[in-house]
């Protein structure tokens, strides 16, 4: 009788050990998936406002990547021709001078007739800067008109800063503009050459961030 007794209790004892055991994994497994969620809502929350943080523009002002655009508050300060000013020593003060020749003897012009293009065009444009365009931590709202030269090879050259907003975002304006792609160049006269060119980065930053 004592055996059995002491059986059945061994019996019980193991049945509670089991039960113990359930009931703590599945407690560990709920808080593992209740802190996968929460982790995954947090990703969520860090990419959402990345995302704000790091958005251009709208597509509807995509039309004001232009050599020629001027933003209404910098119309007291920019002319519409701004990219081809911002060549005038090279030009030698001249307005009626549309090109000069730099130092390794290549012809640069200030105006072609067929200007040079983003391959892919003005959508192409918008797409790689929308894609590539890191806000700095204190970014301002405005325009930074950046001039360049368009090699008649594509490449992007002699950049700078026409007029800016501050150094963080001058120099975010400047390393997008030197990383583009190969453009297709400007051509004059039937002939593919050098040209100036020049494109406002706008920066629009999220007033809630």
């Amino acid at each position: 009788m004592e055996k059995s007794y002491q059986h059945i209790c061994r019996i019980l004892f193991v049945c509670v050990l089991f039960l113990f055991s359930c009931e703590s994994n599945k407690n560990t497994e709920s808080k593992s998936s209740s802190e996968k969620k929460a982790e995954k809502a947090e990703g969520s929350k860090k990419e959402e406002k990345s995302t704000a943080q790091d958005h251009w523009i709208d597509e509807s002002e995509a039309a004001h990547l232009s050599n020629t655009w001027v933003d209404e508050e910098d119309k007291g300060e920019l002319s519409n021709t701004w990219a081809e000013d911002a060549f005038a020593e090279e030009l030698g003060g001249s307005n009626l001078t549309n090109s000069w020749v730099d130092e390794d003897g290549e012809t640069i012009y200030k105006r072609t007739e067929v200007p040079p293009e983003f391959v892919g065009g003005k959508d192409a444009l918008f797409e790689y800067i929308n894609s590539n365009i890191k806000y700095p931590e204190d970014v301002k709202r405005g325009n930074v008109y950046i001039a360049f030269v368009v090699t008649k090879e594509g490449k992007i050259r002699d950049t700078r800063v026409v007029k800016g907003i501050n150094e963080s975002c001058d120099k975010e304006a400047l390393r997008l503009i030197k990383n583009m792609p190969i453009w297709d160049p400007g051509m004059q006269q039937g002939k593919i050459v050098s040209s100036v060119y020049g494109l406002p980065i706008i920066f629009r930053p999220n007033p809630n961030n």
